[in-house]
Protein backbone atom coordinates (compact mmCIF):
# COMPACT_ATOMS: atom_id res chain seq x y z
CA UNK A 1 0.00 0.00 0.00
CA UNK A 2 2.46 2.69 0.92
CA UNK A 3 4.38 2.15 -1.90
CA UNK A 4 1.36 1.92 -4.57
CA UNK A 5 -0.46 5.11 -2.58
CA UNK A 6 -0.69 8.23 -4.47
CA UNK A 7 -1.42 10.26 -1.19
CA UNK A 8 0.68 11.54 1.11
CA UNK A 9 3.95 9.03 1.65
CA UNK A 10 4.59 10.95 4.99
CA UNK A 11 0.59 9.98 6.56
CA UNK A 12 1.38 5.99 5.34
CA UNK A 13 4.91 6.43 7.39
CA UNK A 14 3.65 8.07 10.61
CA UNK A 15 1.08 5.47 10.59
CA UNK A 16 3.42 2.10 10.31
CA UNK A 17 5.63 3.16 12.94
CA UNK A 18 2.66 4.62 15.17
CA UNK A 19 4.44 7.56 15.53
CA UNK A 20 5.67 11.34 14.36
CA UNK A 21 8.94 11.36 12.12
CA UNK A 22 11.10 13.66 11.82
CA UNK A 23 13.52 14.54 8.57
CA UNK A 24 17.41 15.56 8.38
CA UNK A 25 18.58 17.33 5.88
CA UNK A 26 21.86 15.68 4.40
CA UNK A 27 22.29 18.04 1.19
CA UNK A 28 20.49 21.03 -0.30
CA UNK A 29 21.80 23.50 -2.96
CA UNK A 30 20.69 25.25 -6.19
CA UNK A 31 22.21 24.27 -9.31
CA UNK A 32 21.72 23.93 -12.99
CA UNK A 33 18.85 22.02 -13.86
CA UNK A 34 21.12 20.53 -16.72
CA UNK A 35 23.78 19.34 -13.69
CA UNK A 36 20.92 16.85 -12.75
CA UNK A 37 19.51 16.46 -16.50
CA UNK A 38 17.19 13.66 -16.56
CA UNK A 39 15.32 14.85 -13.55
CA UNK A 40 15.58 18.92 -14.25
CA UNK A 41 15.06 18.86 -18.15
CA UNK A 42 13.33 15.36 -18.85
CA UNK A 43 11.15 14.72 -15.81
CA UNK A 44 10.37 17.96 -14.82
CA UNK A 45 10.93 20.23 -18.22
CA UNK A 46 13.11 23.22 -16.45
CA UNK A 47 15.63 24.71 -19.30
CA UNK A 48 18.75 23.80 -18.49
CA UNK A 49 20.15 26.94 -17.51
CA UNK A 50 17.50 27.64 -15.16
CA UNK A 51 18.24 26.89 -11.42
CA UNK A 52 16.57 24.16 -9.48
CA UNK A 53 17.02 22.50 -5.68
CA UNK A 54 18.60 19.82 -5.64
CA UNK A 55 17.94 18.13 -1.55
CA UNK A 56 19.00 15.29 0.10
CA UNK A 57 16.94 14.37 2.99
CA UNK A 58 16.25 10.92 5.62
CA UNK A 59 12.89 10.54 7.24
CA UNK A 60 13.91 9.58 10.80
CA UNK A 61 11.75 7.75 13.55
CA UNK A 62 11.24 9.10 16.84
CA UNK A 63 13.69 7.06 18.10
CA UNK A 64 16.59 8.44 14.86
CA UNK A 65 16.15 5.24 12.98
CA UNK A 66 16.19 6.19 9.59
CA UNK A 67 12.91 5.11 7.60
CA UNK A 68 13.54 6.39 4.30
CA UNK A 69 16.47 8.05 2.06
CA UNK A 70 15.06 10.60 -0.11
CA UNK A 71 16.24 12.82 -3.48
CA UNK A 72 14.22 15.69 -4.11
CA UNK A 73 14.71 18.23 -7.08
CA UNK A 74 12.48 21.30 -6.96
CA UNK A 75 11.74 23.45 -10.33
CA UNK A 76 9.70 26.22 -10.96
CA UNK A 77 9.03 29.97 -10.76
CA UNK A 78 7.84 29.86 -7.19
CA UNK A 79 10.97 27.13 -6.18
CA UNK A 80 12.07 28.89 -3.25
CA UNK A 81 8.88 28.93 -1.95
CA UNK A 82 8.17 24.79 -2.21
CA UNK A 83 11.47 24.38 -0.41
CA UNK A 84 10.45 23.27 3.28
CA UNK A 85 12.47 24.83 6.54
CA UNK A 86 15.05 21.96 7.76
CA UNK A 87 13.16 21.43 10.25
CA UNK A 88 9.70 20.42 8.64
CA UNK A 89 8.77 17.25 6.06
CA UNK A 90 8.13 18.18 2.36
CA UNK A 91 4.49 16.96 1.73
CA UNK A 92 3.41 18.15 5.20
CA UNK A 93 4.65 21.57 4.54
CA UNK A 94 3.51 22.07 0.98
CA UNK A 95 -0.13 21.15 2.43
CA UNK A 96 0.35 23.87 5.08
CA UNK A 97 1.31 26.49 2.91
CA UNK A 98 -1.85 25.95 1.01
CA UNK A 99 -0.73 24.79 -2.56
CA UNK A 100 -3.17 22.65 -5.08
CA UNK A 101 -1.27 19.28 -4.87
CA UNK A 102 -1.75 16.79 -6.97
CA UNK A 103 0.94 13.92 -7.34
CA UNK A 104 1.97 11.93 -10.61
CA UNK A 105 3.37 8.62 -10.32
CA UNK A 106 6.47 7.65 -12.25
CA UNK A 107 7.70 4.29 -10.86
CA UNK A 108 7.76 1.93 -8.18
CA UNK A 109 11.39 -0.56 -8.16
CA UNK A 110 13.41 -2.52 -6.71
CA UNK A 111 16.88 -0.34 -5.43
CA UNK A 112 20.31 -0.52 -3.21
CA UNK A 113 19.63 0.79 0.06
CA UNK A 114 22.21 3.23 0.18
CA UNK A 115 23.28 2.81 4.26
CA UNK A 116 24.01 -0.75 3.80
CA UNK A 117 23.03 -3.29 6.59
CA UNK A 118 22.51 -6.69 6.20
CA UNK A 119 19.68 -5.97 3.01
CA UNK A 120 20.98 -3.97 0.18
CA UNK A 121 18.25 -4.22 -1.43
CA UNK A 122 14.92 -1.82 -0.69
CA UNK A 123 12.01 -0.93 -2.35
CA UNK A 124 12.14 2.69 -4.32
CA UNK A 125 9.44 5.05 -5.49
CA UNK A 126 9.57 7.96 -7.57
CA UNK A 127 6.60 10.50 -8.64
CA UNK A 128 6.13 14.01 -9.34
CA UNK A 129 4.40 16.46 -7.17
CA UNK A 130 2.70 19.42 -9.48
CA UNK A 131 2.08 22.65 -7.72
CA UNK A 132 0.31 24.04 -10.28
CA UNK A 133 1.81 27.56 -11.44
CA UNK A 134 4.38 27.34 -8.58
CA UNK A 135 6.40 24.62 -9.88
CA UNK A 136 7.52 20.73 -9.65
CA UNK A 137 8.77 18.71 -7.36
CA UNK A 138 10.40 15.40 -8.27
CA UNK A 139 11.20 13.00 -5.21
CA UNK A 140 12.63 9.46 -5.37
CA UNK A 141 12.14 7.69 -2.02
CA UNK A 142 14.24 4.43 -0.75
CA UNK A 143 12.79 2.80 2.18
CA UNK A 144 14.60 0.86 5.20
CA UNK A 145 13.81 -2.73 4.32
CA UNK A 146 13.39 -3.16 7.97
CA UNK A 147 10.11 -1.48 7.77
CA UNK A 148 9.02 -1.86 4.50
CA UNK A 149 10.09 -4.85 3.79
CA UNK A 150 10.80 -5.85 -0.29
CA UNK A 151 9.33 -9.58 -0.43
CA UNK A 152 6.03 -8.17 -1.91
CA UNK A 153 8.22 -6.36 -4.86
CA UNK A 154 10.49 -9.66 -5.38
CA UNK A 155 9.60 -8.74 -9.07
CA UNK A 156 10.94 -5.56 -9.39
CA UNK A 157 14.41 -4.68 -10.87
CA UNK A 158 16.32 -1.97 -10.13
CA UNK A 159 16.39 1.31 -12.52
CA UNK A 160 19.26 2.96 -13.78
CA UNK A 161 19.32 6.38 -12.71
CA UNK A 162 21.45 9.50 -13.29
CA UNK A 163 21.61 12.85 -11.42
Amino acid sequence: MLVCADGSTTLLLDALVGERLSVRVDHQQQVPAAQVRRIGCHILGAAPDALVVDRQTRILTPGKEVISVNRVVIAGRESDRLVPPPEELLGPYLKKVGLALKREPLAVSRDTWPLGGDSPACVSKEYIIDCGGSGRVYVHERFNPRFVPLESRESLEPEEKDG
